[in-house]
């Protein structure tokens, strides 16, 4: 069990930007969830199943993908002891 398996796409918030990566050939792109839910076959899915479904974006390649949950830009910068 991973994060992947417990969370469906729509338990995202819509606008969440989701990281696509592809194992062979390491093409990344940016999907929206909401465009994703958009798709019949990815209403319901979990992220492992989506995840499972998705390949390269590049023409020849087609491999498969590992996908990540951007973070809207909510990145804060590490302060390490600086008071």
């Amino acid at each position: 069990m991973s994060w992947k398996s417990d969370l469906h796409l729509s338990d995202l918030e819509s606008g969440t930007r989701i990281e696509v990566t592809c194992r062979i050939c390491g093409a990344s792109r940016y999907a929206i969830a909401d465009k994703l839910m958009a798709n019949e076959r990815f209403a319901q899915s979990r992220l492992d199943e989506v995840e499972r479904d998705l390949r390269c974006s590049i023409r020849h390649c087609g491999g498969r993908v590992r996908i990540a949950l951007g973070h809207n830009h909510k990145n804060e910068a590490y302060g390490g002891g600086l008071a």
